[in-house]
C-alpha cells in the first residue's frame, strides 16, 4: 500500500524593504510613544490642575485643555499602536509568541484597565460641566481614576519591555513582570512623561502668546510659567531615577550596560546627555531672561553651561559624569529658588511675550521631546543583537520560516541558547 506525503512549502522570513524590520517597528513605536507619553503626562496633570483650580480658576481651563489634547490625539495614538503591534507580530513572530505566552495574564489585566480607563477618561471630558455642577469632587475622582488606570496599563507594558532586557526566570507571569529593572523603569518613564508634558505645555503657551489678545494673554502667561515650573522640577528629579535605572541595568545585564556606555551604542548616550544638558542650560537662560530683576543672574547660566559641558565630556567616565550631573541639579535648585517670585507674583505680561522667551520655550519643548525619544531608543538598543536578551536573537528571527511556526518552537526547545531559559509557556 503506497503512502502519500504532503510537503508544505515554507517561505523565507519576512524582511521589511529598505529600512529593515527593527527600524520599521521603531518608527511607528516612536510616533506612538510621543503621543502616548504626552497623553499619560496630561492625564496625570489634569486632575491635579483641576484640584488646585478650585482656588485658581485659570487652572480649570488648563486641565480641560490637557484632557482635550489627550482625547483628540487618542485615535492617532491607537492607530500607530495597532500598526506597531501588527508589524511586531508579522516580523518577529517568535518573540511575539514568547512574550504573549509568558505574560498572557498581565496583558489581560492591562487590557481591562485600559478599557476602563477609556470609559473614565471620556466621561471625565464629555461630562465636564454636568459632573462639576453636580459634584466637583466626583468629577476629580473620575480624573484620578483614569490616571490610575492608565498607570496600570503603562506598568504592565514597562514590565514586558524591561523583561526583554533583563528576563527573569520566575515560575509565573507576575514574577517575570517584576524583573530587576521593572520598578526603576516605571519610575523613570513616569518622570519622563511629566518632564515632556511640562515643557510642551510651556512651548504651546509661548506659541499662543504671539497672537493672544485680551484676557487670553494673562492665561497663556500663567500657563507658560506653570509648564516651565513642572518640566524643570521633574527634570531635576529625573537624574536620580536615571541613576537607579542605570545601576539596575548594570547589575542585571552588565554586558548590555557596557555596550551602551563603552561600546558601539555610546553615541546615543552622548546624544542623550547633550540633550539633557541643553534642557538644563535652556531652563537657566529662560529664568535669567524672564526675571526683570536680573536674578538668578548671568553667573547661573554660565555655570550651568560649564557643568553641562563637563557632564557631556565625561560620558565615558560614569562616576565623574554623575558628579557633574548632580552638581548641575544642585545649581538648578538654587536658581529656581532664587527665581521663586517669578512663579508667585504677577509679572508684566509683555515681559513674557518677548521673542527670546517665546523662542526659548519652543526650543525647550522640542529638546524635551527629543530627549524622551532618545531615552526610548537607548532602552531598545541595549539588548541588541537580541530581541529578548540571551533568549531570542535577531538571527533566530531571521532563520524563522514564515510558514513554520511550530517547527521553530520545537527547534528552540531542542537547542536553547547558552545561558538562557528554554522557550516554553507558563
Amino acid at each position: 500500500m503506497r503512502r502519500s506525503y504532503i510537503v508544505m512549502q515554507t517561505l523565507p522570513a519576512i524582511e521589511f524593504p529598505l529600512i529593515g524590520n527593527s527600524l520599521a517597528i521603531g518608527l511607528f513605536a516612536l510616533l506612538h510613544i510621543l503621543l502616548a507619553g504626552l497623553g499619560v503626562g496630561f492625564m496625570i496633570l489634569a486632575p491635579l490642575a483641576e484640584s488646585v483650580g478650585e482656588t485658581r480658576p485659570w487652572l480649570l481651563e488648563a486641565a480641560r485643555s490637557m484632557t482635550r489634547f489627550t482625547i483628540v490625539t487618542y485615535t492617532a495614538s491607537l492607530v500607530l499602536a495597532v500598526i506597531m503591534v501588527d508589524l511586531f507580530i508579522g516580523l518577529f513572530p517568535l518573540t511575539n509568541a514568547h512574550l504573549f505566552n509568558r505574560f498572557r495574564y498581565p496583558i489581560f489585566v492591562a487590557m481591562i484597565a485600559f478599557l476602563l480607563q477609556l470609559f473614565a477618561l471620556y466621561s471625565y471630558y464629555h461630562y465636564w460641566e454636568a459632573l462639576r455642577a453636580r459634584s466637583p469632587h466626583i468629577h476629580r475622582m473620575l480624573g484620578f481614576l483614569a490616571a490610575s488606570l492608565i498607570l496600570i496599563w503603562v506598568a504592565v507594558l514597562d514590565g514586558i519591555g524591561s523583561y526583554m532586557l533583563t528576563p527573569a526566570t520566575g515560575d509565573d507571569a507576575w514574577s517575570r513582570l517584576a524583573n530587576p529593572t521593572w520598578a526603576p523603569l516605571v519610575v523613570h518613564r513616569f518622570l519622563g512623561n511629566l518632564v515632556m508634558a511640562g515643557y510642551v505645555v510651556a512651548g504651546y503657551a509661548a506659541w499662543r502668546l504671539s497672537a493672544a489678545r485680551g484676557e487670553d494673554v494673562d492665561y497663556y502667561v500663567r500657563l507658560l510659567k506653570a509648564g516651565l515650573l513642572v518640566g524643570f522640577i521633574m527634570l531635576m528629579i529625573q537624574p536620580l531615577s536615571g541613576l537607579f535605572y542605570a545601576m539596575a541595568v548594570n547589575a542585571s545585564a552588565p554586558e548590555a550596560y557596557r555596550q551602551l556606555t563603552q561600546g558601539p551604542y555610546q553615541p546615543w548616550i552622548y546624544a542623550q546627555f547633550l540633550l539633557i544638558g541643553s534642557l538644563f542650560l535652556g531652563s537657566h537662560l529662560w529664568l535669567q531672561n524672564a526675571l526683570s530683576t536680573g536674578k538668578p543672574g548671568r553667573w547661573s547660566a554660565v555655570a550651568a553651561g560649564l557643568f553641562a559641558l563637563a557632564m557631556v565630556l565625561s560620558v565615558g567616565h560614569p562616576d565623574l559624569r554623575r558628579m557633574w550631573t548632580f552638581a548641575l541639579v544642585a545649581l538648578s535648585a538654587v536658581a529656581l529658588y532664587r527665581s521663586r517670585t517669578l512663579f508667585t507674583d504677577v509679572s508684566p505680561a509683555e515681559w513674557h511675550r518677548r521673542p527670546v522667551i517665546r523662542h526659548l520655550s519652543t526650543a525647550l519643548a522640542v529638546v524635551a521631546v527629543l530627549t524622551y525619544l532618545t531615552m526610548g531608543i537607548i532602552r531598545e538598543t541595549a539588548r541588541r543583537p537580541d530581541t529578548v536578551r540571551n533568549v531570542i536573537s535577531l538571527q533566530d528571527e531571521a532563520r524563522q520560516p514564515a510558514m513554520d511556526r511550530s517547527g521553530a518552537q520545537v527547534d528552540a526547545h531542542r537547542q536553547p541558547r547558552q545561558g538562557s531559559e528554554k522557550l516554553h509557556g507558563p
